[in-house]
């Protein structure tokens, strides 16, 4: 577990480098799936903060400790040798970046320790636009593997999540929009004459996604606050909060306008699986109505997990362990990938990645992405088609094209999870 954001590094020299993704080929025709791989080296998470009118800050949580530590001399101190290279592209129909630029980050301190480094990236985007970023981070020291993230860019006004810098108590950017009941946070806003931004607080829970041959009308959520709360900005600058309760909190400079950025507390422990009843609901995507509700009276819910995944495992505790670790382990990254107004596991793309692995190939548009598993032009392969939905409280909610076609590859692949 990454404890402490203890490293800063604020990038101001920046080279241009060949792009790796320079070929003739249309951002939307190029394959994506590696950003969704389980066998990546290292992973990574990001943020982006509109500073002014012309200079965007992308803040990276990187963890030095993924990667390969050699001696920079031949006496000298093991050192990591980060790469950071970044693409910027206008839209998914371009074929090449109009901007990239690198840099070289080492590092000496972090060997074996469980830290955080946090890399500052100033870039040139002015306001009013949409771009779109791809950050790809190399281990300059183990045959440049790198691992990349698209980060979209919107900056098409002046209320919009990415208008918000968050802090933790200490002055670290802090990633991602889940936050924990110990989690305190400030925020940074870029126009200091605004005084007042206003909270609505929904206390409101989904259900989960169903399986994708389900047919059944897209869901629209309208409803009310439950509170409505206000605070004060000091120079642009928030108080220190916290997140009390569970559900959605909603921040906005401007009442008549429905941006904004939201948080959100769900479980403790969140994105990652911390105790048997945080395990035993995604079992509902694995179990019958019948099985998961004599899971569900169990009086001790470790052992209904257990129970059920030794079942699975033919009574075999070792194979249980595997697929324990191999479910979960997709559950904490749909929670990191996929997650908007609700957990990531619970969305549609949650469920696809759970039950059905990490896609052969992801095709992103500007408002859809396609995840094909098999061979593109096989008629055996699966493509699964998901269109971004319109949510104010998340940029990041994508519903899948359901059909009565998916039926067979569920149930097989549901069968697959179980023997």
């Amino acid at each position: 577990m990454y404890l402490k954001r203890i490293i800063t590094l604020i990038a101001v020299t920046l080279f241009v480098q060949p792009s790796f993704s320079q070929h003739i080929r249309k951002l939307s025709k190029q394959d994506l799936s590696s950003m969704y791989s389980e066998f990546s080296f290292t992973s990574f998470q990001s943020s982006v903060y509109h500073k002014n009118d012309s200079v965007s800050t992308v803040y990276l949580g990187v963890k030095p400790d993924d990667f390969s530590f050699l001696p920079d001399t031949l006496n000298g101190p093991l050192t990591a040798r980060i790469g950071v290279f970044y693409e910027l592209f206008n839209d998914w129909d371009a074929k090449l970046p109009y901007d990239t630029g690198s840099i070289m980050v080492t590092d000496t301190s972090s060997i074996g320790k469980s830290l955080e480094m946090i890399i500052n990236l100033d870039v040139e985007i002015t306001y009013p636009s949409e771009q779109i970023l791809i950050v790809t981070l190399i281990d300059k020291n183990k045959d440049d593997k790198r691992v990349s993230k698209i980060i979209p860019i919107d900056k098409m006004n002046k209320y919009g999540r990415q208008n918000f810098h968050l802090t933790d108590e200490s002055g670290f950017s802090l990633f991602g929009n889940a936050l924990g009941n110990d989690d305190q946070f400030r925020f940074e806003y870029p126009d200091t004459s605004i005084r007042q931004v206003f909270i609505r607080y929904y206390n409101k829970s989904f259900s989960l996604a169903k399986p994708p041959f389900v047919l059944e009308k897209e869901e629209t959520y309208q409803f009310e606050p439950d509170s409505f709360f206000t605070i004060n900005l000091t120079k642009g600058n928030s108080p220190l909060l916290e997140l009390p309760y569970d559900g959605i909190y909603h921040f906005q400079v401007d009442l008549n306008k429905p941006d904004g950025f939201t948080l959100f507390h769900f479980t403790e422990g969140f994105p990652a699986v911390t105790t048997p009843a945080q395990a035993l609901e995604p079992l509902r995507y694995l179990s019958t109505q019948k099985e998961y509700d004599r899971l569900i009276e169990y009086d001790d819910y470790k052992v209904a997990v257990d129970s059920f995944w030794l079942v699975r495992a033919s009574k075999k505790p070792e194979r249980a362990k595997n697929m324990i670790k191999k479910y979960y382990s997709r559950v904490e990254t749909a929670n990191i990938e996929f997650s908007s107004f609700h957990e990531g596991w619970k969305t549609d793309r949650g469920l696809i990645y759970i039950i059905y692995g990490p896609p052969t190939e992801v095709y992103r548009k500007e408002k859809e992405e396609e995840w094909i598993y098999g061979e593109r032009n096989n008629p055996m392969s699966i493509h699964f088609f998901f269109s971004k939905a319109e949510n104010p409280f998340s940029d990041n909610d994508y519903r899948l094209q359901r059909s009565a076609s998916y039926k067979t590859s569920w149930f097989i692949a549901i069968e697959n999870w179980r023997r």
